[in-house]
């Protein structure tokens, strides 16, 4: 099942972040490749600079209190449809319990719903994803 949030039935607030351009690869691909290590995937498709330099892309990153990078979200934006689709989200895991994902994707949810965005694609189904607000499962062509 394919999931997305409806928007305007969220309440969240943005937390502080930076929008990344590929200046940032270099540190991007290392995220990248330690949350790959950490969650003990066998295979996984690169990320490439292209997905970055991309028009209708956005990477949202997060730094820590010590002002290094630590997370990323590479988000596809579809203005035609005012809407937006996570695409990847990765970051380093070296403190698990800031539990970085959850707080991310809230707050994404809250910055492309100022920015006018009705729906924000998640990808398939899984129960985490069901705690959030506006939470829907997409149905053909609604």
């Amino acid at each position: 099942m394919y999931t997305r949030v409806k928007l305007k039935n969220t309440n969240y607030i943005e937390i502080e972040h930076e929008i990344l351009n590929e200046s940032h690869y270099g540190e991007i691909n290392s995220i990248y490749k330690d949350y790959s290590i950490y969650k003990g995937f066998d295979s996984v498709m690169p990320l490439f600079i292209e997905d970055i330099k991309q028009t209708n892309t956005e990477v949202i990153g997060y730094r820590n209190t010590e002002g290094e990078l630590i997370a990323f979200s590479l988000i596809l934006i579809y203005p035609s449809q005012l809407s937006v689709s996570a695409d990847q989200f990765a970051w380093n895991y070296k403190d698990p319990k800031l539990k970085l994902g959850y707080k991310s994707l809230r707050s994404e949810c809250a910055r492309y719903k100022r920015l006018g965005f009705e729906y924000f694609y998640l990808g398939d189904y899984y129960d985490y994803k069901a705690d959030l607000q506006g939470f829907e499962i997409s149905r053909p062509f609604s």
